[in-house]
């Protein structure tokens, strides 16, 4: 009786009755795929009212880079479905916030994975890239000037042992701890640097053995938990960063 009303509601026969069986007529595939998104939406609606008065302070950290990449959409939903929740941001190299990770002063952290140190979760894997502005041609100068973080970044380790194979000259011209501060010298024109391939900004381009600099390895980025049981806080907003990092294309 329930089919027969759909029917009639839709104006399209749902079921198809041959041989004593039973199968979906293009129309009733149709409405099976939204009456699977309606149960899911329904599932999701109820999930949200159970966990929205959520409490607690959780402590994030994250290299200035993969913030600018990862983090505003996650920000936006976490604090829109948990506002009694208090998120503390901090951004630093990956292996400072893995130190502490480990020493208790961080809940959560996703860092690129730092050779002979502990796992973490592994989220995905991205290709490294150099890149220069669009506008400037700072890859073709005899030294290459280079904007890198400090020592200790995984990207500058990979970048000066490429070169040093290659025996290109290089020249570091800008070094600083945070993103946007080498930023300037690349879009500037000043220098170039590396980044992983999936977040190039806007107004540079990737440079590669057309422009005579060397391919770069694969890095992992990874999520560190501190060691115990995590508040429930810290779970969700886990949840929606995984989601997050693992959902956002990479190019190829």
């Amino acid at each position: 009786m329930q089919l027969r009303k759909l029917e009639d509601m839709t104006g399209q026969q749902l079921l198809q009755r041959e041989n004593r069986q039973i199968k979906l007529t293009e129309a009733g595939e149709v409405l099976l795929g939204y009456a699977r998104r309606m149960i899911r939406l329904n599932e999701e609606a109820l999930f949200a009212m159970n966990q929205a008065f959520a409490e607690g302070h959780v402590r994030l950290g994250m290299p200035d880079d993969y913030a600018r990449f990862f983090l505003p959409g996650v920000l936006t939903r976490f604090s829109h479905a948990y506002p009694r929740v208090q998120l503390e941001v901090f951004g630093a190299l990956s292996g400072e916030l893995l130190d502490r990770v480990e020493a208790g002063n961080l809940d959560i952290a996703i860092i690129t994975r730092q050779p002979n140190r502990r796992l973490g979760k592994t989220l995905r894997r991205e290709r490294l890239v150099w890149v220069g502005s669009r506008h400037h041609l700072a890859h073709a100068e005899a030294t290459l000037p280079l904007a890198l973080f400090p020592d200790g970044c995984v990207f500058r380790g990979h970048a000066l042992a490429a070169l040093e194979a290659q025996g290109r000259a290089w020249r570091v011209a800008y070094c600083s701890q945070s993103f946007v501060g080498g930023a300037l010298a690349v879009s500037g024109g000043l220098a170039v640097t590396v980044v992983a391939q999936s977040m190039v900004p806007s107004g540079w381009r990737i440079l590669g053995p057309e422009e005579k600099l060397p391919p770069l390895p694969e890095i992992e980025i990874a999520l560190h938990r501190a060691s115990g049981t995590p508040p429930h806080a810290v779970l969700l907003l886990e949840e929606q960063l995984i989601e997050n990092v693992q959902g956002l294309a990479c190019v190829d």
